[in-house]
This record gives C-alpha cells, structure tokens and sequence, in this order.
C-alpha cells in the first residue's frame, strides 16, 4: 500500500475546463507508488495541449497502461511514444483486434486501434511491452487489473460491439481492463470505458487487492445505454460499497450520470479534463 495519497489529473475528456482541449476519449496522469503512470491517451488531438497545458509532460512518465484497444483510448500513441519512446507499456494482447460498432440505420462504424497506432506499439521490443493477463503490479501499490471475471447477470459491454462490420461475431472486450491504487483511505479504481461492468470491476478489485473499503471511482462506466434494471442494480452496488466520491467521465452518459446524483448520497461529480483529485 501507498503511504501518501495518489494524485490523478484527467488529461482526456469529452469535456475539458477552460483552455484545455475536449474530446471523445480518455487519459488520465497519475502519480502513485513512486511512479508517473499515463492511462489511455484519447483519440488524438486533446493530450498534446492538454498535457503541454497542464505541466504533464509525457516525457517525464515512467509507464503508461492501455485499458484496452478503442481508437478513443489509444489514438494518440503515436504522440505518446514520439515524446518518451523508451516508456513501458502495459496492456492486454488483444487491444489490436479489429472491432465495429453497429447502430440501427447507420453504417457500420469502425473503433478499431488506429492502424498507425497499432504499428508503432506493435513494434515494441518485449522489454517495453508488456501483456497484463492477471492482476499485476505496476508500481507499488498501483495495479493493472488484467482481464475481469463477467459475474453479474445484467452487465455487458455497454454497446453493439462486434469484430466484423456484419454483425455477426460479437465483441466481448476481453482486453478491458482498469486500474487500482492501494491509498491508506482504501482503492482509488479507475475505468478506462468499464466494458467488464462497474460492479463487476469493483468487486473484482475488492476481492483480488484484500481492500473492501473503495476511497473513490474516477473513469469511464459506459451506463449510456443501460436498462433500468442495470442502473438500479449498478447504484445498489454503489450504495453496498460506499465509496467517499465517484468521478463518472467520458461514455458514462448524461442520463446515468444524473441517475447516480439523484440517486446516492455519495458524491456524485462529473470528470472532466483538467480535474484533479489528491
């Protein structure tokens, strides 16, 4: 466990504070465990001024962790690995997958890693690149949780993800992964997109860390389209957990957001790039 707290700032969100960059993606600058951490890089245009802005040079981190291969989370790795090319990257091995989404009376859109993307960490030699398959730590008392166990019967993908522009392979997202910190006032998760399901990412760090108490909850939790059954059961969760603060960002949607405002007596802020927590 970390004896300080950790400090994160999100550097990537579909929204921003004045005189910082928006856009539909996500990352986040996080120092913990004696290490400065980047966790996704967004789609690409918002974290070079973002983090040039925010005095979070990308040159000065020592690794940085994919939460899994959507182009709004890895579109800038190009930029990231131009500015520090010798960081250490942790990521699940299926983040290259080519993957689409497929909405009724659109054309199929694709959400695969950019292929530029793909090449320039592709090509990484096996020292810097490193496949989480189970929790691992990654700093001290900071860890990539690896792919998460799918329990709870209500929760999915939180979309129309598949693997071919048909439709007819369906996409589990097994690379989602997230990420938890061990603070003295209990975990800090944070969610890239929470593909796995929040309460199943939750209770997965729980169960894998030995922590039931949960400080806090910043991220992506991708409830935009979720039934009224998944948010009932996602805030019953939440209640049971009571963590001190949740910070929903990026896919979580408008309507969840203000569900779990209305609905918890946690407090319930919206993430946006330029926040900070420490």
């Amino acid at each position: 466990m970390n004896e300080s707290m950790p400090y994160v700032k999100i550097l990537v969100d579909n929204r921003a504070a004045p005189g910082l960059v928006a856009e539909h993606g996500f990352a986040a600058w996080i120092e913990a465990g004696g290490k400065k951490i980047l966790f996704d890089c967004g789609q690409g245009a918002a974290l070079r001024p973002n983090s040039e802005r925010t005095a979070c040079d990308i040159v000065h981190a020592d690794l940085w962790v994919l939460s899994h291969g959507h182009y709004d989370h890895t579109g800038a790795s190009d930029y990231v690995l131009e500015r520090n090319p010798e960081i250490q990257v942790y990521a699940h091995h299926g983040i290259f997958r080519e993957r689409y989404s497929l909405h009724p009376e659109q054309p199929p859109k694709e959400i695969s890693m950019p292929s530029e993307q793909r090449l320039v960490v592709a090509n990484l030699p096996d020292s810097q690149l490193h496949w989480v398959r189970e929790p691992l730590q990654v700093a001290e008392g900071v860890w990539a949780s690896g792919p998460i166990p799918r329990n709870h019967p209500l929760e999915d993908t939180g979309g129309p993800f598949y693997l071919d522009s048909e439709g007819h392979d369906a996409d589990a997202i097994p690379d989602d992964q997230a990420l938890w910190i061990e603070t003295p006032r209990g975990l800090l998760v944070i969610c890239g997109c929470c593909h796995s399901g929040l309460i199943n990412t939750l209770d997965y760090a729980r169960r894998m860390s030995g922590f039931d108490k949960v400080w806090g909850i910043i991220g992506g939790f991708h409830l935009k389209h979720a039934s009224e059954e998944r948010l009932t059961a996602t805030a019953a969760a939440l209640k049971e957990i009571a963590p001190d603060f949740i910070t929903p960002c990026h896919c979580t949607g408008d309507a969840a957001i203000e569900y779990l405002k209305e609905t918890l007596s946690i407090p319930v802020e919206s993430g946006f790039a330029g926040y900070v927590v420490d």
